[in-house]
């Protein structure tokens, strides 16, 4: 893909992305920004970089019924559309090699325009997700993100992207359920537990997740919780239109613990190439991720904090690996 043609689809992205915002009918509810690096755990190679924008809006009940999913909403759900663009990073551990690591896993980007449905109510919450993008580095864009940023910060830039996966086009769509169960509070703190299943299917990753978040404080907002931008689904989706209680609760503060299990079936970025041969390593078929940090609102802004532990994800890589996500929130 020409830099021409990427800019040019960049461009029609953000138009779209105007057009809602100036929708009459549909409402922006909440501004999403998320960064996720290895930094915070001292290392720079693996999953070394992530980076996401989204916009959720709620949808008054009397639109379309073309934009509903049958077998998804009910008469009592709100219902919630998100759009966000996203890049991630992977690279091996040896950064230094110019040549291909066998036993490490390939340099790749992922970049891609996401579209959700979400029906929500207080106990439960569906999410439909389509993601279309690119696979690669070169239209990804990963390898000049990385250069750039690592130029910025005066720090090396890894010496392998040459070696980097071929551009493909992906398309995964996925399906995700959330129950919400709020039980007496412990005193001044509230608590919330958040089960969920997942389902993801296609080229660029096919798989089953399942897990629960977990999270105790000070007025938690109420909402289907936080999440990084691979586990847990789109950040703070509520329960229903109105249901943050800005004007009563000024203040949050909860402390947030994740735990999940996958099956993995596909996964282009460890797999390599569909339609062309390719640098590729022996996945693990089982993956387990636990994740905890805190969530503190203040008035309309929103600042959570996630750090996460995966286990291998192939067979050769050397021990679990570790990232930080910081997500800041605007509530419209």
């Amino acid at each position: 893909m020409s830099m021409k043609l990427r800019n040019s689809i960049l461009l029609l992205l953000i138009m779209n992305l105007s057009l809602f915002a100036d929708s009459s009918t549909w409402t922006l509810k909440r501004f999403n920004l998320y960064f996720e690096n290895d930094t915070f755990a001292e290392t720079d190679n693996e999953y070394t970089g992530g980076y996401k924008l989204s916009n959720v809006y709620y949808l008054p009940s009397d639109e379309p019924d073309f934009i509903e999913i049958p077998f998804l909403k009910s008469d009592e759900d709100s219902t919630f559309f998100s759009v966000a663009v996203a890049q991630q990073i992977y690279t091996p551990k040896d950064t230094e090699s110019t040549e291909v690591v066998l036993d490490e896993r390939p340099y790749s980007g992922w970049t891609y325009l996401e579209l959700g449905m979400h029906y929500s109510c207080p106990a439960e919450l569906d999410s439909l997700v389509m993601q279309v993008g690119v696979v690669g580095g070169r239209a990804s864009g990963a390898e000049q993100f990385q250069k750039a940023l690592h130029s910025l910060i005066s720090i090396d830039s890894p010496k392998g992207w040459d070696n980097q996966l071929e551009d493909e086009l992906g398309l995964n769509l996925i399906y995700q359920h959330k129950w919400r169960y709020t039980p007496e509070p412990i005193g001044w703190f509230e608590q919330s537990y958040i089960p969920f299943g997942e389902v993801g299917i296609g080229n660029v990753k096919t798989y089953a997740r399942t897990g629960i978040l977990m999270r105790i404080g000070l007025n938690p907002a109420e909402d289907f919780g936080s999440s990084s931008i691979d586990i847990g689904g789109e950040n703070g989706i509520p329960i229903k239109k109105d249901c943050l209680c800005l004007d009563e609760k000024d203040i949050s503060y909860t402390l947030n613990l994740t735990l999940a299990g996958e099956a993995v079936v596909k996964s282009m970025l460890l797999d390599g190439n569909l339609l062309t041969d390719s640098h590729s390593v022996e996945k693990e078929p089982f993956v387990a991720n636990a994740s905890f940090g805190f969530s503190a609102r203040y008035e309309k802004y929103e600042l959570d904090f996630i750090y996460t532990i995966n286990s291998k994800k192939f067979k050769k890589e050397k021990g679990n690996h570790k990232y930080g996500s910081v997500i800041f929130s605007y509530l419209y």
